[in-house]
């Protein structure tokens, strides 16, 4: 019997692939955790809701991870190896209004380390918002920073329309962001030349409708 029958559970595994042999995968435990279970206590102390779609970034030889936790303020963790265990660092922390990326939430959280050692964080379900966090303690939102709508509103039959899962890139001097859009089990994915944005649309590179 699956520990969890949810789409997502309170805790977070990792497993690892060689990258020229994809299809043997290794499972590492669990890492990071929103609830006490039998062995262990949870890894925060303000909510006990599951963890959704969380993401891991590098930077000077630490491991990020930035996670949404459902209803309540999203947190980072570190960890000195990309299979953890990771330990809790802080929730986002900011000095701006309270409703900043969906009340603090910071849904479904792509994380991007630029060449030049600035972070960006970028997060939202249907409205779309981007920020730079403080590279010199990965958790801190910069004021002013703040951007909504880097990618422009569309209604809900609109194809092309942001939804949800963002996942940001940098290839060359041009920044690619990766989410799932309003219609179907797709990824789409737009383009800048800043990372504040705005993004263009410019198509779906996986389509399984």
């Amino acid at each position: 019997k699956p520990a969890s029958d949810s789409f997502c559970d309170h805790r977070l595994k990792v497993w690892s692939a060689p990258v020229d042999d994809p299809g043997h995968f290794t499972c590492h435990g669990t890492v990071f955790r929103t609830k006490d279970d039998r062995d262990y206590k949870s890894d925060v102390d303000w909510s006990d809701k599951e963890l959704y779609a969380p993401d891991v970034v590098e930077k000077d030889g630490k491991y990020y991870l930035y996670a949404y936790i459902v209803d309540s303020k999203g947190c980072v963790a570190v960890a000195d190896k990309p299979e953890g265990p990771f330990k809790l660092l802080s929730m986002y922390e900011y000095h701006v209004e309270e409703k900043l990326c969906d009340n603090g939430w910071f849904i479904d959280p792509g994380v991007l380390v630029d060449d030049d050692g600035k972070v960006y964080i970028y997060c939202g379900f249907t409205r779309s918002y981007m920020a730079q966090i403080n590279e010199k303690n990965m958790y801190e939102i910069i004021d002013e920073t703040f951007r909504e709508h880097i990618l422009p509103q569309r209604p809900p039959e609109d194809a092309s329309g942001f939804f949800e899962a963002c996942s940001p890139r940098k290839i060359g001097d041009t920044y690619y962001l990766i989410y799932s859009p309003n219609i179907g089990s797709r990824l789409a994915y737009a383009t800048s030349k800043s990372p504040f944005g705005p993004f263009t649309y410019q198509g779906y590179i996986v389509d399984n409708a």
